[in-house]
Protein backbone atom coordinates (compact mmCIF):
# COMPACT_ATOMS: atom_id res chain seq x y z
CA UNK A 1 0.00 0.00 0.00
CA UNK A 2 1.58 3.63 -1.25
CA UNK A 3 2.15 5.29 2.21
CA UNK A 4 0.80 9.03 0.25
CA UNK A 5 -2.21 7.38 0.47
CA UNK A 6 -2.78 7.11 3.69
CA UNK A 7 -5.86 8.66 5.51
CA UNK A 8 -5.95 9.55 8.77
CA UNK A 9 -8.62 11.10 10.42
CA UNK A 10 -8.36 13.80 12.26
CA UNK A 11 -10.50 14.90 15.34
CA UNK A 12 -11.35 18.16 14.11
CA UNK A 13 -12.39 16.72 10.90
CA UNK A 14 -15.00 14.48 12.53
CA UNK A 15 -18.42 16.26 13.35
CA UNK A 16 -19.96 16.91 16.66
CA UNK A 17 -23.08 14.66 17.38
CA UNK A 18 -25.88 16.04 20.29
CA UNK A 19 -24.07 13.84 22.99
CA UNK A 20 -20.90 14.35 24.35
CA UNK A 21 -20.36 11.12 25.68
CA UNK A 22 -20.58 9.95 21.61
CA UNK A 23 -18.17 12.87 20.81
CA UNK A 24 -15.86 11.32 23.48
CA UNK A 25 -15.84 8.01 22.60
CA UNK A 26 -14.82 9.06 18.68
CA UNK A 27 -12.28 10.70 20.01
CA UNK A 28 -10.39 8.15 21.55
CA UNK A 29 -11.11 5.84 18.68
CA UNK A 30 -9.25 8.36 16.13
CA UNK A 31 -6.47 8.73 18.35
CA UNK A 32 -5.95 4.82 18.68
CA UNK A 33 -6.42 4.79 15.39
CA UNK A 34 -3.98 7.88 14.89
CA UNK A 35 -1.44 5.69 16.95
CA UNK A 36 -1.89 2.52 15.08
CA UNK A 37 -1.29 4.50 11.86
CA UNK A 38 2.26 5.78 12.80
CA UNK A 39 3.18 2.18 14.01
CA UNK A 40 2.26 1.11 10.53
CA UNK A 41 3.88 3.41 8.63
CA UNK A 42 7.01 2.99 11.20
CA UNK A 43 6.95 -0.98 10.70
CA UNK A 44 6.51 -0.15 6.92
CA UNK A 45 9.36 1.84 6.28
CA UNK A 46 11.71 -0.73 8.17
CA UNK A 47 13.18 -3.55 6.20
CA UNK A 48 11.28 -6.66 8.51
CA UNK A 49 8.56 -6.89 11.59
CA UNK A 50 10.76 -8.26 14.41
CA UNK A 51 8.55 -9.98 17.21
CA UNK A 52 8.54 -6.92 19.23
CA UNK A 53 6.71 -5.42 16.44
CA UNK A 54 4.25 -7.50 16.02
CA UNK A 55 3.09 -7.88 19.39
CA UNK A 56 2.67 -4.55 19.90
CA UNK A 57 1.10 -3.99 16.47
CA UNK A 58 -1.24 -6.81 17.83
CA UNK A 59 -1.71 -4.94 21.32
CA UNK A 60 -2.58 -2.01 19.71
CA UNK A 61 -5.17 -4.03 17.36
CA UNK A 62 -6.90 -5.60 20.48
CA UNK A 63 -7.01 -2.49 22.27
CA UNK A 64 -8.79 -1.03 18.82
CA UNK A 65 -11.24 -4.20 18.96
CA UNK A 66 -12.00 -3.72 22.27
CA UNK A 67 -12.76 -0.20 22.48
CA UNK A 68 -14.94 -1.00 19.28
CA UNK A 69 -16.94 -3.30 21.11
CA UNK A 70 -17.61 -0.85 23.85
CA UNK A 71 -18.39 1.91 21.32
CA UNK A 72 -20.89 -0.03 19.79
CA UNK A 73 -22.60 -1.44 22.71
CA UNK A 74 -23.09 1.78 24.66
CA UNK A 75 -24.61 3.48 21.61
CA UNK A 76 -27.06 0.15 20.85
CA UNK A 77 -27.93 0.56 24.67
CA UNK A 78 -28.47 4.35 24.17
CA UNK A 79 -30.84 3.72 21.09
CA UNK A 80 -32.90 0.74 22.92
CA UNK A 81 -33.13 3.06 26.09
CA UNK A 82 -35.03 5.73 23.62
CA UNK A 83 -36.89 3.42 21.33
CA UNK A 84 -34.86 4.65 18.19
CA UNK A 85 -37.12 3.26 15.09
CA UNK A 86 -33.76 2.76 13.17
CA UNK A 87 -32.03 1.02 16.10
CA UNK A 88 -32.46 -2.45 13.74
CA UNK A 89 -30.39 -0.73 10.93
CA UNK A 90 -28.14 1.25 12.82
CA UNK A 91 -26.93 -1.89 15.35
CA UNK A 92 -26.92 -4.70 12.27
CA UNK A 93 -24.08 -1.94 11.24
CA UNK A 94 -22.25 -2.07 14.47
CA UNK A 95 -22.60 -5.89 14.27
CA UNK A 96 -21.61 -6.24 10.35
CA UNK A 97 -18.54 -3.14 11.30
CA UNK A 98 -17.06 -5.34 14.30
CA UNK A 99 -17.34 -8.82 12.84
CA UNK A 100 -15.26 -7.47 9.93
CA UNK A 101 -12.87 -6.03 12.37
CA UNK A 102 -12.45 -9.15 14.53
CA UNK A 103 -11.49 -10.87 10.82
CA UNK A 104 -8.99 -8.97 10.16
CA UNK A 105 -7.74 -8.85 13.43
CA UNK A 106 -7.64 -12.24 13.04
CA UNK A 107 -5.93 -12.28 10.00
CA UNK A 108 -3.13 -10.49 11.51
CA UNK A 109 -2.48 -12.71 13.82
CA UNK A 110 -1.95 -15.23 11.67
CA UNK A 111 0.06 -13.86 8.79
CA UNK A 112 1.54 -10.79 10.22
CA UNK A 113 0.52 -9.19 7.00
CA UNK A 114 1.05 -5.68 6.80
CA UNK A 115 -0.80 -4.19 4.34
CA UNK A 116 -4.00 -6.03 4.72
CA UNK A 117 -4.06 -4.14 8.43
CA UNK A 118 -2.49 -1.12 6.69
CA UNK A 119 -5.45 -0.99 4.18
CA UNK A 120 -8.15 -1.60 6.61
CA UNK A 121 -6.47 1.10 8.95
CA UNK A 122 -5.89 3.50 6.21
CA UNK A 123 -8.55 3.57 3.54
CA UNK A 124 -11.45 1.04 4.82
CA UNK A 125 -12.04 2.13 8.08
CA UNK A 126 -12.02 5.60 7.79
CA UNK A 127 -14.23 6.32 4.65
CA UNK A 128 -17.07 4.05 7.01
CA UNK A 129 -16.20 5.99 9.92
CA UNK A 130 -16.78 9.33 8.34
CA UNK A 131 -20.33 8.05 6.69
CA UNK A 132 -21.25 6.39 9.97
CA UNK A 133 -20.85 9.24 12.14
CA UNK A 134 -21.95 11.70 9.58
CA UNK A 135 -25.42 9.54 9.49
CA UNK A 136 -26.37 6.77 11.72
CA UNK A 137 -24.89 8.47 14.80
CA UNK A 138 -25.67 12.27 13.85
CA UNK A 139 -29.15 11.01 13.68
CA UNK A 140 -28.99 8.55 16.86
CA UNK A 141 -27.85 11.56 19.22
CA UNK A 142 -30.43 14.03 17.91
CA UNK A 143 -33.31 11.77 18.25
CA UNK A 144 -32.10 10.61 21.82
CA UNK A 145 -32.02 14.35 22.89
CA UNK A 146 -35.46 15.10 20.92
CA UNK A 147 -36.59 12.13 23.51
CA UNK A 148 -34.73 14.08 26.78
CA UNK A 149 -32.00 11.77 27.10
CA UNK A 150 -29.94 13.16 29.36
CA UNK A 151 -26.54 11.38 29.64
CA UNK A 152 -26.11 10.21 33.84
Amino acid sequence: MNTDDNIILEVDTIPKVDLDFMNNTHVEEIHMVKLLGEKIRDYQAGESLSDKKIMKLSQLLIQWLDHTHDHFQRENELMLDTHFPMYPMHSSEHTRVLEDMKQRVSAWQNTHDLDVIAEYVFSIWPHWFDGHVNSMDMMTARFAVMQGYQAA
